[in-house]
């Protein structure tokens, strides 16, 4: 996972063909599960294009993700982008491995 830490690096992954966009917290429970979740995808997909975001640490670079994307903030979250436009997006427990290789794959 790539850490996106500045409104440079937002952009610098919303400028990529595909991006998989994963906000968290490292204080919450429900947000260790999630990161339980992206790193088995990792696994089965380790040349995926994942960049993450602290939404404690790095607040204001999480506000602009969601500006950016018009998808409103939610921790944990997951964002499929795709030539710098959300095209799927899921939050707390519906974060699963199995689901983002689906949406990666392209099928529903």
């Amino acid at each position: 996972m790539k850490q996106m830490v500045s409104k440079q690096d937002v952009d610098d992954a919303l400028g990529q063909d595909t991006a998989i966009l994963f906000k968290h917290s490292t204080r919450c429970p429900i947000s260790a599960a999630a990161r339980g979740e992206m790193e088995r995808f990792l696994e089965l997909n380790p040349d995926a294009p994942v960049y993450t975001v602290d939404v404690n640490d790095d607040a204001d670079t999480s506000r602009y993700l969601a500006e950016k994307t018009g998808i409103e903030h939610q921790s944990p979250q997951v964002i499929i982008s795709r030539g710098g436009q959300p095209e799927w997006h899921a939050n707390h427990f519906d974060i699963r491995a199995d689901e983002v290789g689906r949406r990666m794959a392209g099928s529903a």
